[in-house]
Protein backbone atom coordinates (compact mmCIF):
# COMPACT_ATOMS: atom_id res chain seq x y z
CA UNK A 1 0.00 0.00 0.00
CA UNK A 2 1.27 3.43 -0.99
CA UNK A 3 0.05 5.33 2.07
CA UNK A 4 0.77 8.85 0.77
CA UNK A 5 -0.94 8.09 -2.54
CA UNK A 6 -3.99 6.71 -0.70
CA UNK A 7 -4.14 9.84 1.48
CA UNK A 8 -4.12 12.07 -1.61
CA UNK A 9 -6.86 9.99 -3.28
CA UNK A 10 -9.02 10.10 -0.15
CA UNK A 11 -8.76 13.90 0.10
CA UNK A 12 -9.74 14.20 -3.57
CA UNK A 13 -12.80 12.02 -3.01
CA UNK A 14 -13.85 14.23 -0.10
CA UNK A 15 -13.14 17.40 -2.10
CA UNK A 16 -15.37 16.26 -4.99
CA UNK A 17 -17.84 14.32 -2.85
CA UNK A 18 -17.66 11.70 -5.55
CA UNK A 19 -15.51 8.66 -6.36
CA UNK A 20 -16.06 9.03 -10.09
CA UNK A 21 -15.23 12.77 -10.14
CA UNK A 22 -12.03 12.12 -8.16
CA UNK A 23 -11.16 9.29 -10.56
CA UNK A 24 -11.56 11.58 -13.59
CA UNK A 25 -9.24 14.23 -12.10
CA UNK A 26 -6.66 11.63 -11.08
CA UNK A 27 -6.93 9.80 -14.40
CA UNK A 28 -7.81 6.55 -12.64
CA UNK A 29 -10.65 4.08 -12.86
CA UNK A 30 -13.33 4.48 -10.20
CA UNK A 31 -12.78 1.00 -8.82
CA UNK A 32 -9.11 1.80 -8.14
CA UNK A 33 -10.07 4.97 -6.27
CA UNK A 34 -12.56 3.01 -4.18
CA UNK A 35 -9.96 0.34 -3.44
CA UNK A 36 -7.46 2.94 -2.14
CA UNK A 37 -10.07 4.37 0.24
CA UNK A 38 -11.01 0.88 1.46
CA UNK A 39 -7.32 0.02 2.08
CA UNK A 40 -6.94 3.27 3.99
CA UNK A 41 -9.90 2.38 6.20
CA UNK A 42 -8.43 -1.07 6.81
CA UNK A 43 -5.04 0.45 7.62
CA UNK A 44 -6.51 2.75 10.29
CA UNK A 45 -9.17 0.23 11.33
CA UNK A 46 -12.02 2.73 11.03
CA UNK A 47 -14.81 3.87 8.75
CA UNK A 48 -13.84 7.10 7.00
CA UNK A 49 -16.85 7.44 4.69
CA UNK A 50 -20.47 6.45 5.08
CA UNK A 51 -21.60 5.39 1.60
CA UNK A 52 -24.90 4.60 0.01
CA UNK A 53 -25.78 4.00 -3.61
CA UNK A 54 -26.79 7.67 -3.93
CA UNK A 55 -24.52 9.59 -1.55
CA UNK A 56 -21.47 9.58 0.66
CA UNK A 57 -20.46 11.58 3.69
CA UNK A 58 -17.59 11.82 6.14
CA UNK A 59 -17.95 9.95 9.41
CA UNK A 60 -16.80 11.54 12.66
CA UNK A 61 -13.58 9.51 12.44
CA UNK A 62 -13.33 10.56 8.81
CA UNK A 63 -13.41 14.25 9.79
CA UNK A 64 -10.74 13.68 12.43
CA UNK A 65 -8.44 11.84 10.04
CA UNK A 66 -9.07 14.27 7.17
CA UNK A 67 -7.73 17.15 9.29
CA UNK A 68 -4.66 15.09 10.18
CA UNK A 69 -4.21 13.91 6.57
CA UNK A 70 -4.35 17.51 5.28
CA UNK A 71 -1.65 18.59 7.73
CA UNK A 72 0.50 15.57 6.91
CA UNK A 73 0.23 16.12 3.15
CA UNK A 74 1.16 19.81 3.54
CA UNK A 75 4.29 18.72 5.43
CA UNK A 76 5.11 16.13 2.76
CA UNK A 77 4.65 18.70 -0.02
CA UNK A 78 6.86 21.17 1.85
CA UNK A 79 9.58 18.53 2.22
CA UNK A 80 9.33 17.72 -1.49
CA UNK A 81 9.70 21.38 -2.38
CA UNK A 82 12.66 21.78 -0.02
CA UNK A 83 14.26 18.66 -1.49
CA UNK A 84 13.90 20.00 -5.03
CA UNK A 85 15.36 23.34 -4.02
CA UNK A 86 18.32 21.64 -2.36
CA UNK A 87 18.74 19.35 -5.37
CA UNK A 88 19.12 22.37 -7.64
CA UNK A 89 20.97 24.64 -5.22
CA UNK A 90 24.39 25.87 -6.32
CA UNK A 91 26.17 25.21 -3.05
CA UNK A 92 28.71 22.97 -1.36
CA UNK A 93 32.44 22.30 -1.75
CA UNK A 94 34.30 21.52 -4.98
CA UNK A 95 37.84 20.07 -4.92
CA UNK A 96 39.88 20.94 -8.01
CA UNK A 97 43.34 19.79 -9.07
CA UNK A 98 45.36 21.66 -11.69
CA UNK A 99 48.99 22.20 -12.76
CA UNK A 100 50.97 24.81 -10.86
CA UNK A 101 50.85 27.41 -13.63
CA UNK A 102 47.14 27.16 -14.35
CA UNK A 103 46.85 30.77 -13.18
CA UNK A 104 48.36 31.80 -16.52
CA UNK A 105 45.45 30.19 -18.33
CA UNK A 106 42.64 32.40 -17.10
CA UNK A 107 41.02 29.72 -14.96
CA UNK A 108 41.55 31.63 -11.72
CA UNK A 109 39.59 34.65 -12.92
CA UNK A 110 36.80 32.30 -14.04
CA UNK A 111 36.73 30.70 -10.58
CA UNK A 112 36.67 34.12 -8.95
CA UNK A 113 33.63 35.12 -11.02
CA UNK A 114 31.92 31.81 -10.22
CA UNK A 115 32.51 32.14 -6.46
CA UNK A 116 31.27 35.73 -6.40
CA UNK A 117 28.04 34.74 -8.15
CA UNK A 118 27.55 31.63 -6.00
CA UNK A 119 28.60 32.58 -2.44
CA UNK A 120 27.35 29.24 -1.04
CA UNK A 121 30.07 27.41 -3.00
CA UNK A 122 33.52 26.75 -1.54
CA UNK A 123 36.48 25.73 -3.70
CA UNK A 124 39.52 23.77 -2.56
CA UNK A 125 42.07 24.33 -5.33
CA UNK A 126 45.17 22.12 -5.34
CA UNK A 127 47.98 23.31 -7.62
CA UNK A 128 50.17 20.26 -8.13
CA UNK A 129 52.61 19.19 -10.81
CA UNK A 130 52.03 15.51 -10.25
CA UNK A 131 49.56 12.87 -11.29
CA UNK A 132 46.49 12.96 -9.06
CA UNK A 133 44.18 9.96 -8.67
CA UNK A 134 40.82 11.71 -8.56
CA UNK A 135 38.91 8.87 -6.93
CA UNK A 136 41.49 7.98 -4.26
CA UNK A 137 42.21 11.60 -3.36
CA UNK A 138 38.59 12.79 -3.43
CA UNK A 139 39.08 15.29 -6.27
CA UNK A 140 35.92 16.39 -8.09
CA UNK A 141 37.48 18.06 -11.11
CA UNK A 142 40.95 18.28 -12.65
CA UNK A 143 42.74 20.08 -15.47
CA UNK A 144 45.24 17.81 -17.20
CA UNK A 145 47.84 18.64 -19.82
CA UNK A 146 48.78 15.95 -22.33
CA UNK A 147 47.21 12.95 -23.97
CA UNK A 148 44.91 11.06 -21.64
CA UNK A 149 45.01 7.30 -21.18
CA UNK A 150 41.78 5.36 -21.50
CA UNK A 151 40.00 5.42 -18.16
CA UNK A 152 36.64 5.77 -16.49
CA UNK A 153 37.11 9.55 -16.38
CA UNK A 154 34.95 11.85 -18.48
CA UNK A 155 37.11 14.33 -20.40
CA UNK A 156 36.40 17.55 -22.30
CA UNK A 157 39.15 19.14 -24.39
CA UNK A 158 39.52 22.83 -23.55
CA UNK A 159 42.33 23.72 -25.91
CA UNK A 160 45.84 22.83 -27.01
CA UNK A 161 49.21 24.06 -25.81
CA UNK A 162 52.27 24.59 -28.00
CA UNK A 163 55.70 23.41 -26.79
CA UNK A 164 59.00 25.02 -27.79
CA UNK A 165 62.67 24.16 -27.46
CA UNK A 166 64.34 27.32 -26.15
CA UNK A 167 67.75 28.58 -25.13
CA UNK A 168 69.40 31.93 -24.51
CA UNK A 169 71.60 33.65 -27.12
CA UNK A 170 74.46 33.43 -24.64
CA UNK A 171 74.15 29.65 -24.31
CA UNK A 172 73.98 29.19 -28.09
CA UNK A 173 77.06 31.38 -28.54
CA UNK A 174 78.96 29.21 -26.06
CA UNK A 175 77.72 25.74 -27.04
CA UNK A 176 76.30 26.07 -30.55
CA UNK A 177 72.77 25.56 -31.81
CA UNK A 178 71.55 21.97 -32.29
CA UNK A 179 70.23 21.15 -35.75
CA UNK A 180 68.40 17.97 -34.80
CA UNK A 181 66.79 16.86 -31.53
CA UNK A 182 69.24 13.91 -31.31
CA UNK A 183 71.97 16.45 -30.66
CA UNK A 184 70.27 17.41 -27.39
CA UNK A 185 71.98 14.38 -25.81
CA UNK A 186 75.24 16.33 -26.04
CA UNK A 187 73.80 19.56 -24.63
CA UNK A 188 73.13 20.85 -21.17
CA UNK A 189 69.38 20.66 -20.64
CA UNK A 190 67.10 22.00 -17.93
CA UNK A 191 64.49 19.58 -16.64
CA UNK A 192 61.12 20.22 -15.05
CA UNK A 193 60.90 17.56 -12.33
CA UNK A 194 57.21 18.33 -11.97
CA UNK A 195 56.64 16.42 -15.24
CA UNK A 196 56.00 12.71 -15.10
CA UNK A 197 59.10 12.04 -17.26
CA UNK A 198 61.36 15.06 -16.79
CA UNK A 199 64.39 13.51 -18.52
CA UNK A 200 62.55 12.91 -21.78
CA UNK A 201 61.90 15.53 -24.45
CA UNK A 202 59.38 14.94 -27.26
CA UNK A 203 59.70 15.98 -30.87
CA UNK A 204 58.02 15.27 -34.19
CA UNK A 205 59.69 14.04 -37.35
CA UNK A 206 58.10 12.75 -40.55
CA UNK A 207 54.70 12.98 -38.91
CA UNK A 208 55.66 10.72 -36.02
CA UNK A 209 56.19 11.55 -32.37
CA UNK A 210 59.69 10.70 -31.14
CA UNK A 211 61.30 10.89 -27.71
CA UNK A 212 64.84 11.51 -26.62
CA UNK A 213 66.45 11.08 -23.22
CA UNK A 214 68.45 14.08 -22.05
CA UNK A 215 70.56 14.91 -19.02
CA UNK A 216 70.02 17.97 -16.92
CA UNK A 217 72.38 20.74 -15.95
CA UNK A 218 69.58 21.75 -13.60
CA UNK A 219 66.33 20.18 -12.46
CA UNK A 220 63.53 22.08 -10.77
CA UNK A 221 59.83 21.39 -10.20
CA UNK A 222 58.69 24.79 -11.44
CA UNK A 223 58.26 25.75 -15.08
CA UNK A 224 58.91 29.44 -14.48
CA UNK A 225 62.20 28.58 -12.78
CA UNK A 226 63.10 26.34 -15.74
CA UNK A 227 62.42 29.24 -18.11
CA UNK A 228 64.54 31.58 -15.96
CA UNK A 229 67.46 29.11 -15.89
CA UNK A 230 67.25 28.91 -19.69
CA UNK A 231 67.19 32.71 -20.00
CA UNK A 232 70.25 32.88 -17.74
CA UNK A 233 72.20 30.66 -20.15
CA UNK A 234 72.22 27.46 -18.10
CA UNK A 235 70.93 25.21 -20.88
CA UNK A 236 68.16 24.18 -23.29
CA UNK A 237 64.58 23.67 -22.10
CA UNK A 238 61.32 22.46 -23.57
CA UNK A 239 58.44 24.54 -22.28
CA UNK A 240 54.90 25.64 -23.17
CA UNK A 241 54.86 28.97 -24.92
CA UNK A 242 52.83 30.77 -22.25
CA UNK A 243 55.89 30.41 -19.98
CA UNK A 244 58.45 31.56 -22.53
CA UNK A 245 56.54 34.19 -24.52
CA UNK A 246 57.63 37.16 -22.35
CA UNK A 247 61.29 36.06 -22.43
CA UNK A 248 61.12 35.53 -26.19
CA UNK A 249 59.71 39.05 -26.62
CA UNK A 250 62.55 40.46 -24.52
CA UNK A 251 65.15 38.60 -26.57
CA UNK A 252 66.34 36.60 -23.55
CA UNK A 253 65.30 33.32 -25.18
CA UNK A 254 65.00 32.11 -28.74
CA UNK A 255 63.20 29.13 -30.24
CA UNK A 256 65.26 26.18 -31.53
CA UNK A 257 64.43 23.17 -33.68
CA UNK A 258 61.16 24.71 -34.84
CA UNK A 259 60.75 22.12 -37.60
CA UNK A 260 60.79 19.38 -34.96
CA UNK A 261 58.36 20.85 -32.47
CA UNK A 262 55.82 18.30 -31.21
CA UNK A 263 52.20 18.82 -32.12
CA UNK A 264 50.37 21.01 -29.61
CA UNK A 265 49.27 18.95 -26.64
CA UNK A 266 45.66 18.89 -25.41
CA UNK A 267 44.51 20.52 -22.20
CA UNK A 268 41.52 18.68 -20.78
CA UNK A 269 38.94 18.99 -18.06
CA UNK A 270 38.37 15.59 -16.41
CA UNK A 271 36.13 14.21 -13.68
CA UNK A 272 35.01 10.75 -12.50
CA UNK A 273 32.32 9.25 -14.69
CA UNK A 274 30.82 7.03 -12.00
CA UNK A 275 30.09 9.78 -9.48
CA UNK A 276 26.86 11.74 -9.08
CA UNK A 277 27.64 15.37 -9.90
CA UNK A 278 26.39 18.05 -7.53
CA UNK A 279 24.52 21.03 -9.02
CA UNK A 280 27.50 23.24 -8.16
CA UNK A 281 29.96 20.96 -9.95
CA UNK A 282 27.67 20.67 -12.99
CA UNK A 283 27.39 24.47 -13.13
CA UNK A 284 31.16 24.96 -12.90
CA UNK A 285 31.90 22.36 -15.58
CA UNK A 286 29.38 23.98 -17.90
CA UNK A 287 30.82 27.43 -17.24
CA UNK A 288 34.38 26.30 -18.01
CA UNK A 289 33.24 24.59 -21.20
CA UNK A 290 31.24 27.62 -22.29
CA UNK A 291 34.20 29.92 -21.67
CA UNK A 292 36.47 27.64 -23.67
CA UNK A 293 34.00 27.74 -26.57
CA UNK A 294 33.89 31.53 -26.54
CA UNK A 295 37.57 32.20 -25.98
CA UNK A 296 40.57 30.13 -25.13
CA UNK A 297 41.38 29.80 -21.45
CA UNK A 298 44.94 29.24 -22.61
CA UNK A 299 47.17 31.95 -23.98
CA UNK A 300 48.87 29.45 -26.30
CA UNK A 301 45.84 27.71 -27.72
CA UNK A 302 42.74 28.05 -29.80
CA UNK A 303 39.95 26.02 -28.17
CA UNK A 304 38.58 22.90 -29.82
CA UNK A 305 34.92 22.69 -30.68
CA UNK A 306 33.47 20.61 -27.86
Amino acid sequence: MDLIKSLRIFTKVVEHQSFSAAARELNMVTSAVSRHVTELEQHYNCRLLARTTRSMRLTEEGRHYLTAFDALLRDVDALEQESQQRLHAISGQIRISAPLHIGHFGLQSLLSDFLCRHPAVKVSWLLLNRYVNLVEEGIDLAVRVGHLPDSSLIAHTLGKMALHFVASPAYLAAYGEPQHPRELRDHRCILDSGNRQPGRFSYQEAGRVQHISVSGAAEVNNGEAVARFAADGVGIAQLPDFLVSPLLAEGKLQILLKDYEPAPIPVSLVYPGNRLLSPALKALIEEIRNRSRQQSLFTSAVPDQL
